[in-house]
């Protein structure tokens, strides 16, 4: 009985440890800004906090004598830390924006200074979290008997399975019934009431790790030296799980969409997918005779079905086509739609993430069987946890931005199958496998032909099917780039260039004479406060679009400067493309482009404008919604001079009223004289 009560506290401390990632990069988007940033930063923090935590744990487990108490300490201190993170983040805020960022006059200052006390915000918790697998799982293998492969695979099983649960939890209840704070709290309460119960379980126990007797030893004779190698291949392969994963959720945002909602099934998916992976071999574990050759098979099988995901991605959009044709637009359409998208992530994934789950669990059990020690776990789970930091560092800022997708996925394909090749042939306990005739050349041929012949069809990523259920074919790609944040491309369509963000279209102008829709939105958003202002000498436009507002902005002689703010480069890249429409934007000396955040570039400027135009994406896109919240409304308006006006887009497509109702609810707390203007579908709004 008390076997299945830690399995089950264990699985409630993965939901609660997810739960905190979730609604961390909630609260730091706040102040870091955009979401791709925020997830990012809270992804390496949290990884780093936990590759610390563990191998602290992995240092300290020998001489503890009641390793349960002390993962019970731990579940407690990270509660009790849940409970008082609202309060203490909001002060953290208030200091922020009112006495240290207006001292800091360099914006290289303010942006380190919220990268750093961001991550000391975070970090003490993320440590106390990567403590918890090493400090259960030895204490657990010393409270019970029996094998500790089982044990191993099915706790990592259950916190995984756990931590999957609790992305979904978060993001498609917590947040939305009791807002972030409550979120929070539910962690906190979560984590205390697992520490209480483990402590009531087992204050009693006094197991030394001298006593622990190691009942299922193997006989696969590891070497000394093949201990450092296998403990790095640990790391390695996390790495190339993460830049799957990277890599995967934006491949994927490109078929569901790139909404808020999408994320949290797509970084479910992925987890759950190594939940099932230690599923799987729980009770196979303890049954290999040959760890090192197990080992090599999961990493090979991980790599090849990794490169085949770029032949059976193009699939999706079909799929997605079908769904969107079937779906009614109502709440049960959209419950169904969620459903079927997170199946569209699990095809994706699951055949590689299975691998993922299979890889820690074996490794940590050849070590402790072969007598490395209950240290052994953690150190394991660090390395592991400490590949995956730099695996997100990579594929976000180096290989996406500047190989793309379809290069990113090969190259952490290449690195999967090259660990299991590596395995094969330098380890001594390898020496003699038959397996090197065989998986050498079915590695080489996997990988040349996906070098050759797997693609991405820059038509589908742009075609938006997760709006219109349509996947037009008549268009003509001009220009496509994965970038930082997004994935852009622009098209011609007919007699308009339409520009798109990760294939939701942004704008589009008509480059044959005529007139598009969006042109006169986006031509309003610049006319109309010039019409109500008369002699301002500075604008600025949040998001460059297809650069139109801001070069009609620029035909006001009396503007001195327009800055314009962009998060993406590649929006630039392909706004430039566009042609005379927009060509002031690009040409008049006037006009200075940053490539930052909209609240990080308002709070390291120091600048006050006489208008201020707002239209960024729509604000169901991750990382965009907070542009449309009362606190951004009163960063806004602190940047305006006296008198100074602000230009709010919005759109009355795909909303509501209460989405409405909330947005000018917010708007009117800092700006109570407004007025509203329609152009088509769109809310041009002026207020001051």
């Amino acid at each position: 009985m008390q076997f299945a009560i830690y399995f089950g506290l264990f699985f409630i401390s993965g939901v609660a440890g997810l739960i905190y990632e979730s609604i961390w990069s909630h609260y730091l988007k706040l102040f870091l800004g955009h979401a791709a940033y925020s997830q990012t930063i809270v992804l390496v923090i949290y990884m780093g906090g936990m590759a610390i935590g563990s191998w602290l744990a992995a240092t300290r487990v020998k001489k503890n004598r009641n390793l349960l108490i002390s993962y019970a300490a731990v579940e407690i201190t990270l509660g009790l830390l849940a409970l008082l993170f609202h309060d203490l983040f909001l002060k953290y805020l208030q200091i922020s924006y009112d006495r240290i960022i207006p001292v800091l006059n360099a914006p290289f200052l303010i942006i380190g200074y919220k990268w750093i006390t961001a991550s000391l915000i975070i970090l003490p918790q993320s440590v106390l979290l990567g403590a918890t697998f090493p400090l259960m799982a030895a204490g657990f293998i010393r409270k019970f008997s029996g094998s500790s492969g089982y044990k191993i695979s099915f706790l990592y099983f259950t916190n995984t399975l756990g931590a999957s649960a609790g992305v979904l939890l978060s993001g498609f209840y917590l947040v939305d019934k009791i807002g972030l704070k409550g979120a929070i709290i539910t962690g906190g309460i979560l984590d205390i009431l697992v520490g209480i119960t483990v402590f009531a379980l087992c204050y009693k126990d006094n197991y030394s790790s001298d006593n622990i007797k190691i009942t299922d030893k193997i006989n696969s004779n590891l070497t000394a030296s093949s201990y450092l190698p296998l403990l790095l291949v640990s790391g390695a392969t996390a790495t190339a799980s993460f830049m799957y994963e990277i890599g995967w959720i934006r491949m994927l945002s490109l078929v569901l969409g790139s909404s808020t909602h999408s994320f949290e099934l797509m970084l479910s998916a992925f987890i759950f997918g190594m939940a099932l992976g230690s599923f799987f071999i729980r009770n196979r574990i303890d049954k290999i005779r040959n760890i090192p050759a197990a080992i090599v098979l999961v990493q090979v099988i991980m790599g090849i079905t990794a490169l085949l995901t770029i032949f059976t991605y193009g699939h999706m959009f079909s799929f997605m086509k079908f769904i969107m044709a079937a779906l009614s637009e109502n709440e049960q359409g959209y419950l169904l739609f969620n459903l079927f998208s997170h199946s569209i992530c699990l095809l994706i994934m699951l055949p590689s993430t299975i691998c993922v789950g299979m890889v820690l669990p074996l490794i940590v059990h050849l070590f402790y069987r072969e007598g490395y020690g209950e240290e052994s776990i953690g150190k394991v789970y660090a390395v592991n946890t400490f590949g995956s930091i730099v695996g997100t560092v990579i594929a976000t800022w180096i290989l996406m931005p500047f190989l793309g997708l379809r290069l990113l996925i090969i190259i952490g394909g290449i690195i999967d199958i090259g660990i299991g090749l590596y395995i094969l042939y330098t380890l001594k306990e390898m020496q003699n496998s038959s397996m090197r005739s065989f998986l050498t050349p079915v590695c080489g041929c996997f990988v040349a032909i996906t070098v050759m012949f797997g693609s991405i069809d820059p038509l589908l990523t742009a075609s938006g099917v997760f709006r219109n259920g349509t996947i037009n074919r008549h268009k003509k790609v001009i220009f496509n780039k994965d970038g930082k944040t997004a994935s852009v491309s622009l098209f011609r369509s007919g007699e308009s260039l339409i520009l798109t963000t990760n294939g939701k279209p942004d704008a589009s102008v008509n480059v044959k004479g005529g007139i598009s829709g969006d042109e006169y939105t986006m031509a309003l958003t610049a006319v109309l406060p010039l019409a109500c202002k008369e002699g301002g000498s500075s604008a600025a436009v949040i998001g460059l679009g297809s650069g139109m507002t801001s070069h009609y902005l620029l035909y006001d002689s009396t503007l001195k400067s327009v800055d314009v703010v962009e998060i993406e480069p590649a929006i630039v890249q392909a706004a430039k493309l566009i042609g005379e429409k927009v060509s002031n934007s690009f040409t008049d000396k006037r006009c200075n482009i940053y490539i930052d955040d909209a609240k990080t570039f308002f709070s390291a400027h120091n600048r006050k404008y006489d208008i201020i135009v707002s239209e960024p994406s729509n604000p169901w896109v991750s990382g965009v919604s907070g542009l449309f919240s009362k606190e951004f409304f009163g960063l806004i308006k602190n940047h305006l001079n006296k008198d100074g006006i602000l230009v709010q887009w919005f759109h009355k497509y795909e909303s509501d009223v209460s989405i409405l109702v909330s947005i000018f609810k917010a708007l009117r707390e800092h700006f109570p004289y407004y007025v509203m203007y329609t152009a088509g579908s769109d809310l041009i709004t002026i207020a001051t």
